[in-house]
């Protein structure tokens, strides 16, 4: 499994956190990009732009670990994004 496949399960439990918590703006930004509908760079691209935006709107509704989590998701793409 390469690096960037790794952060799926990451991703997965914030949905699924949001999901139980009902935190509907963090998942109305995530889920009209998620799962991916391209693993090329234009879908990774849009990804990033979600999880920004819910870092910038959406900061003060999340925990403490899913603001840990966010960040090292937008960590981990904008590292793959300098590769491409």
């Amino acid at each position: 499994m390469n690096e960037i496949h790794k952060m799926f399960p990451k991703l997965d439990k914030l949905i699924d956190s949001w999901c139980e918590r009902r935190c509907l703006k963090p998942l109305c930004f995530i889920l009209r990009d998620y799962p991916l509908c391209s693993e090329l760079s234009d879908g990774w691209g849009v990804l990033l732009e979600a999880l920004l935006e819910i870092k910038g709107i959406c900061c003060h509704e999340l925990t403490l670990e899913e603001r840990r989590l966010l960040g090292e998701l937008i960590h981990a793409i904008q590292e793959k994004k300098e590769g491409w």
